[in-house]
């Protein structure tokens, strides 16, 4: 038998002893909270369906009811450190897909996909995250096919570093990104604001609680213009650390959230429902 399986041995051994199995969960998928954006941030986790009244249409369709679904979510999957300033690590993905209610077909206008890595350490009322993701769009067939469009190369991957901090029912977060990789060879930085409240829980006992946010969002690649996102809902939670059930009033005035039409004016108002996963 080689050295190296020899030494392998009694590490296998620990895991597989009830102690180091206890300890192997505490660290691999521990039970802390996972990496979220701002509250009002068109960007979410969970699996949410909007039903939106562009009144400032960013495609081709122009002022129309569009929905669109989300479905996404952030994972802790590995604590490197835990204690009283625990820090982790989260793996995530994402997908937006647009739909036009007015097309007969309900055409799928524009789809967005994400898939990120991130590392979080918390410090009582801080959070610090460091983010990197990859970030594709791509246009729906019937929106090509109807519209003669093409697709832009919007491929981008991005480091975004995070800073929030929470009192109360209140959280404020920050945010600078840079692209280390832009298929379309735009400026690379930028920068958000977010204001959340969100009622805590009683202690011991689920409720329906309010929430709301503004979510402030611009980018070197449009000249800095800032676009703003508001929502202002309830959730639902069975019970303290349960799955939650949401139901908001959305809104944004500024640039598309749609990566294909990333240049063009876009104003919103409509409901979102969203299920944590």
């Amino acid at each position: 038998m080689s050295s190296r399986l020899c030494a392998t041995w009694p590490a296998v051994g620990f895991l597989l002893w009830p102690p180091g199995l206890v300890s192997a969960q505490n660290r691999v998928f521990p039970n802390v909270p996972s990496f979220e954006r701002p509250e009002a941030s068109p960007r979410v986790h969970g699996l949410a369906a909007r039903v939106i009244s562009a009144q400032r249409g960013d495609s081709r369709f122009g002022n129309e009811a569009e929905a669109e679904v989300a479905l996404g979510e952030n994972f802790p999957i590995l604590a490197l450190r835990r204690g009283r300033y625990p820090i982790t690590l989260g793996f995530g993905s994402q997908v937006y897909a647009r739909f036009s209610l007015a097309d007969s077909k309900s055409a799928l206008i524009s789809n967005d996909w994400l898939v990120e890595l991130n590392s979080t350490a918390t410090f009582g009322a801080w959070s610090l995250t460091l983010e990197a993701y990859h970030e594709s769009s791509h246009l729906g067939d019937e929106y090509e096919d109807r519209f003669d469009a093409r697709r832009l190369d919007w491929t981008r991957e991005v480091l975004v570093g995070w800073a929030s901090y929470s009192r109360g029912s209140w959280r404020f977060t920050g945010s600078a990104s840079y692209a280390l990789r832009d298929e379309l060879r735009l400026r690379r930085p930028g920068a958000s604001f977010g204001v959340d409240f969100r009622q805590p829980p009683r202690r011991g006992k689920g409720a329906v609680r309010p929430v709301g946010g503004l979510y402030f969002d611009a980018l070197a690649a449009t000249s800095w213009r800032v676009s703003v996102s508001f929502k202002s809902g309830l959730v639902l939670q069975a019970a303290p650390g349960s799955r939650e059930i949401g139901l908001a009033i959305i809104a944004h005035d500024g640039l598309s959230t749609q990566r294909q039409f990333f240049r063009e004016e876009s104003r919103y108002v409509g409901v979102e429902v969203r299920f944590d996963l």
